[in-house]
């Protein structure tokens, strides 16, 4: 009896270890869950919450927004609705969520507006010229379209847009990730919160911070990729504050940086990654990995010298010149250190003097920094203007032809993006919409193309009524009776860009803007002068200048 009483008391304490062991892994549980919230909260400490449910409590707001929307034209845009747990059916949007650089967020109650939509909201949506930043935002405006009808335009995926800071986070795809790789800010994305009811009557205060978050995130994650490119490294919380920062600056290679990818969809690369020996076997030597550009295998400058028959200096040339003219007998070899070439032949020209820029050594270093380690040219004006130049100007570019390092030239780069669309703007020369697109969609075809998809892949699900109407605009469309497989195969993949006949290149309408104010050498210092009071640099070759002419410019203007 006794040793039973023993067994039995043992089995109760290993039972009571295991319960305490399972209360203790709960314990921890709810504090590491607790100290996670703790890390939700947001950098913001400016974030400002208006719920709206009815067309008046829209228009009080809308002042505040025209407000905050009057330098940085953009809103992280989201959407909610509720979806059906067994059929996975959604129903129409229930809230829209907007927010802006400054901390504003605007919960639009749709659900609880129904055909009362406000027709500022309509305008606020469709202009494009306000940029709606997020992930998949582009479909998001799909829903939006088809539940009320509101054309949703400006839309930038936030995925594209951390392809242009290349490599400098690391992140996974979705809204949360981006969060977290780029703003170093946790989500609550509990499925509890998620997938709640967002037609309720009244939206809990988690729901609240939740939908003002998603909307909040998505235009700050925007805003530090945006400084990213324009400090060349990471801005830390600035963008919070946005103290001692030009926000037209920012706004200006905003805008330059979305260009191309304004209203495209992203889709994710069904392509493998590579073991990192193919990649490796594959990659090109001298291209650093992320860069758009590669840095140089052999020095810009070799200060070879050419010579006029009469041994007057002409100009430095690089080995490869010098070697030309050797080979092909129109000059000859006069020394080796430097190599210089003397001509058998009279040239065009000769320089007026000795303090001539064509006659200066020069080192192969970044003019910026200094550095001699990599370097890659650097067109003070950007060759997109000087292919339109007048031939005179164009044959003599090499004085607007300098070495950078790679950050400095990345640095560059985003300030000249500003100064582009300084000029898009001012030579009304669009880069990336309107006459400034090379092709455009043409409506009549994507409509052929939409129901050619509709049929092939969904005919079963379409009302026959439906389906009756479709297949008319098909057979319309190619004149026929009677649609086969091969003709609905044509209509889905038929590509649906036109030429646009009023296409002029940005650089080529730029350019003929300057030329007929006669100001083409003043567009020519612009850029110059951009160069140097964006970049200050320290090393450039000497009798460098912003006021350089080459012979017979001022009657070439």
């Amino acid at each position: 009896m006794e040793k039973s009483v023993r067994v039995l008391a043992a089995a109760v304490l290993g039972t009571a270890s295991v319960y305490a062991v399972v209360l203790t892994f709960r314990q921890l549980y709810k504090h590491f869950k607790t100290q996670s919230r703790k890390r939700q909260k947001r950098k913001r400490t400016n974030l400002e919450i208006h719920l709206i449910s009815t067309p008046e409590e829209w228009q009080n707001q809308l002042v505040m927004l025209t407000e905050h929307l009057k330098i940085m034209k953009v809103v992280g845009l989201d959407c909610e609705w509720v979806s059906d747990h067994m059929t996975g059916h959604r129903s129409q949007v229930a809230l829209l969520q907007m927010a802006t650089t400054s901390g504003l967020c605007l919960l639009v109650r749709l659900c609880h507006m129904g055909s009362l939509i406000p027709q500022t909201l309509k305008d606020v949506l469709a202009d494009p010229s306000i940029l709606k930043v997020g992930v998949a935002v582009k479909d998001d405006g799909k829903k939006l379209t088809k539940d009320y009808g509101m054309v949703v335009q400006g839309c930038v995926d936030l995925r594209h847009l951390l392809t242009r800071v290349r490599h400098k986070y690391k992140c996974d795809a979705s809204l949360q990730g981006l969060a977290e790789g780029v703003l170093g800010v946790t989500m609550d994305k509990r499925r509890e919160i998620r997938c709640s009811d967002w037609e309720a009557h009244t939206l809990s205060a988690e729901q609240v911070d939740y939908a003002a978050a998603d909307g909040q995130v998505g235009v700050d994650v925007f805003t530090k990729l945006v400084l990213t490119k324009l400090t060349g490294g990471d801005p830390g919380d600035l963008v919070w504050s946005m103290q001692g920062v030009d926000r037209e600056d920012v706004w200006r290679l905003a805008r330059a940086m979305c260009q191309g990818i304004v209203d495209i969809g992203y889709r994710h690369s069904g392509t493998p990654r590579r073991s990192q020996t193919s990649a490796k076997q594959t990659e090109k030597p001298g291209v650093e990995k992320g860069r758009a550009y590669s840095a140089r295998a052999r020095p810009l400058y070799h200060n070879c010298q050419l010579q006029a028959p009469d041994g007057q200096p002409l100009c430095t040339c690089d080995i490869r010149k010098a070697e030309w003219y050797i080979e092909k007998q129109l000059g000859d070899k006069v020394c080796d250190m430097p190599l210089t070439v003397r001509l058998r032949f009279e040239p065009s020209g000769r320089p007026e003097s000795e303090s001539n820029y064509y006659l200066q050594e020069k080192e192969n270093i970044c003019v910026v920094c200094g550095n001699n380690d990599t370097y890659t040219r650097k067109f003070v004006v950007p060759q997109e203007y000087r292919k339109y130049f007048p031939p005179l100007l164009k044959d003599h570019r090499s004085h607007d032809v300098l070495l950078l390092c790679p950050p400095c030239h990345q640095v560059s780069s985003n300030h000249d993006a500003i100064l582009r669309q300084d000029l898009a703007v001012e030579c009304d020369a669009p880069i990336d919409s309107g006459p400034g697109c090379r092709s455009v969609q043409n409506q009549d075809l994507m409509k052929i193309r939409s129901a050619a998809k509709a049929l092939t892949l969904s005919r079963a699900q379409i009302p026959e009524a439906r389906v009756n109407v479709l297949e008319k605009t098909l057979m319309d469309f190619y004149g026929v009776t009677s649609l086969t497989d091969d003709l609905l195969e044509m209509a889905v993949n038929m590509d649906t860009r036109i030429f646009n006949s009023d296409y002029v290149p940005h650089g080529k309408k730029v350019v003929e803007h300057f030329k007929q104010k006669a100001e083409l050498w003043a567009f020519e210092r612009r850029w110059r002068k951009n160069f140097v009071e964006t970049m200050k640099p320290q090393f450039l070759p000497p009798l460098w200048s912003i006021e350089h002419h080459h012979n017979g410019v001022q009657s070439t203007h």
